[in-house]
């Protein structure tokens, strides 16, 4: 983690440097005031002079505020280059994210991920501000008052030193209790925030079950969590204050009567030297208390540099890309004895193997299960096959050159994802180069165009993912026309039409059809309804994992085989997708 921190830090090391020079300076400043007040008790006060001490008033009060001015300064430059750090590695966390297998996103809460890239990454926050900056301060402030301490006294100072131990002692208690109430508390945290994000996300299906009470009393039973960590965090802290502070009264009292007595018995250790001893002792302990309090923060900051380190050292998947164009030779989709599953020993897909050419039309067909969406997903590049291979225009989907994804591949997932934005934005993500004619030629293929233009400002309108003005079928045609912008060469659709009637639906495979047959397409469906699959050129029937049956809608009617009993089925009004 010390690693991953200085490289954090790394480029901002000559602002850091001029801070601990700013951070030295002040903690010089800060040694006048007590050696004023020698010079005052020594030699005006002890000799009733009062010739010079507006001379050592005007040092003290110049000294006082060179240390405020110079810890303004400190403080500032801190938070400023904590700031420009924490951006970086919030981009730096971003991009990593975007890099992890879709296996990570699977198997991790999103409450749990928002918690990362927020609440943990605000925690270094405060361990670049506040922490490591005051460690650092407190530290040079320990080794300069140290040294007047020294050369003050040495006696005293060595009397001093019998504080330490038990200060030890009592610091390295405090900081492993803390650690470990902190890091229960950033997981806390994690659930807490999975559990809204869960909670808001499903507020409908919570009502519609009237489940509202339910969810309140898990909510706290996660808070519970939460609260119990913090408040074991929280009683190591409010302890620690006070055992210091007994810590040092009983130095300082220690302390003045070894020096009086040495006064007393001659050791020329004059009051003026005991009295700024005990000053300097006094700013000799207040570092070493906020130490162990900077420590503290810097624990619970700990906690959460954990989580995001833990996954900017996952393994992302490979950035590698095939070289060359797409094979115009090999366009189309081929799949090649593939197996594959999303747990261990546990396959979804087993030796599966098709070609789609170019300018053809299959359908998948197969009940809940069947491994169809798996099939999508791995054509789409985002998980690796366990064995066999599959190839999109003669290359691994994995591996397209990002030149070449776009107008290679169109995809249309089962949950459509809308984003803050314009209508436009969303059409095409944010890429400035998409030009204006395809997206209204998208749009149109799609059977969007006409609802888009009775929008209030048209393609300009502004929508979110939770867009109430948009039926659930009209947000099915905006994720459809996306996928149509680059005109890709293969379009894979997974039940992309299923919120969409009948009627919209035969329109718009009319028109992709058509549009399909000019540019030699390949499209791959998932067929929720098989109306689509009889209009494909081919259909593929799974079965738990494997293909059962494979011909054209003809053929496996005639064949009266799986297929023919699923439209039968169909016919009669029963749900096939889910019969057994």
């Amino acid at each position: 983690m010390r690693q991953n921190l200085l490289e954090i830090l790394s480029p901002h090391r000559w602002v850091i440097a001029r801070i601990a020079v700013v951070i030295l300076l002040g903690a010089g400043l800060e040694l006048v005031p007590p050696l004023v007040m020698q010079r005052v008790v020594d030699d005006h006060l002890t000799a009733g002079n009062a010739d010079g001490l507006w001379a050592l008033a005007f040092a003290y009060l110049a000294a006082m505020a060179g240390v405020a001015g110079l810890g303004f300064l400190s403080n500032y430059l801190t938070a400023l280059t904590a700031q420009s750090a924490l951006k970086e590695l919030r981009v730096r966390l971003y991009r990593h994210l975007q890099r992890l297998p879709l296996r990570y996103y699977d198997q991790t809460p999103l409450g749990d991920i928002i918690s990362r890239c927020t609440a943990d990454v605000d925690t270094l926050d405060t361990l670049f501000s506040s922490g490591v900056a005051g460690l650092v301060t407190d530290l040079v402030r320990l080794l300069t008052v140290s040294i007047a301490m020294f050369i003050l006294s040495p006696l005293l100072f060595l009397v001093s030193l019998g504080v330490v131990p038990p200060l030890w002692w009592v610091t390295e208690t405090f900081r492993k209790r803390i650690r470990n109430a902190e890091r229960r508390n950033r997981e806390a945290v994690g659930l807490m925030n999975t559990h809204l994000q869960e909670t808001f996300g499903g507020m409908e299906v919570i009502r519609a079950f009237d489940r509202a009470a339910a969810f309140v009393a898990r909510f706290r039973r996660v808070l519970k969590q939460t609260l119990d960590a913090f408040n074991e965090a929280a009683r190591y802290s409010a302890l620690y204050a006070p055992i210091m502070q007994m810590l040092m009264a009983a130095a300082i009292a220690l302390l003045l009567w070894s020096g009086a007595r040495g006064t007393l018995a001659g050791w020329s250790l004059s009051l003026g030297t005991l009295t700024a001893f005990v000053l300097l002792f006094k700013r000799f302990f207040d570092p070493i208390t906020a130490l162990g309090e900077e420590w503290q923060t810097v624990q619970g900051a700990l906690s959460g540099a954990e989580r995001i380190f833990q996954v900017l050292e996952m393994p992302v998947e490979s950035a590698e890309q095939e070289a060359g164009r797409v094979n115009e030779a090999q366009d189309g989709i081929r799949v090649e004895h593939l197996t594959f599953g999303y747990f261990p020993e546990q396959p979804v897909l087993r030796d599966v193997s098709f070609h789609v050419r170019a300018g053809e039309h299959v359908a998948l067909v197969g009940r809940t299960g069947a491994g169809k969406s798996s099939i999508v997903h791995l054509l789409g590049g985002l998980y690796a096959p366990w064995e066999g291979a599959v190839r999109v225009a003669g290359l691994d989907p994995r591996r397209l050159p990002e030149s070449e994804r776009r107008r290679v591949l169109g995809v249309v997932p089962q949950a459509v994802q809308l984003f803050s934005g314009s209508v436009r934005d969303n059409l095409t993500l944010g890429d400035s180069e998409a030009p204006p004619e395809a997206v209204a030629n998208a749009a149109l293929t799609a059977g969007a165009d006409d609802f888009i233009r009775s929008l209030p400002q048209g393609y300009e309108t502004q929508i979110n993912s939770g867009s109430a003005q948009l039926s659930s079928g009209q947000r099915q045609l905006l994720s459809l026309a996306r996928a149509l912008v680059w005109n890709p060469k293969v379009l894979l659709f997974d039940e992309a039409t299923s919120a969409i009637d009948s009627a919209s639906e035969a329109a718009f495979r009319r028109a992709l059809e058509q549009e399909s047959a000019q540019h030699r397409r390949a499209i791959l469906t998932v067929a929720h309804r098989l109306s689509t699959a009889v209009a494909a050129d081919r259909v593929i029937v799974l079965e738990r994992g494997h293909i059962l049956e494979m011909g054209t809608p003809d053929e496996l009617i005639r064949k009266g085989g799986r297929f023919a009993a699923l439209l039968e089925l169909e016919s009669a009004g029963w749900d096939w997708r889910n019969e057994n």
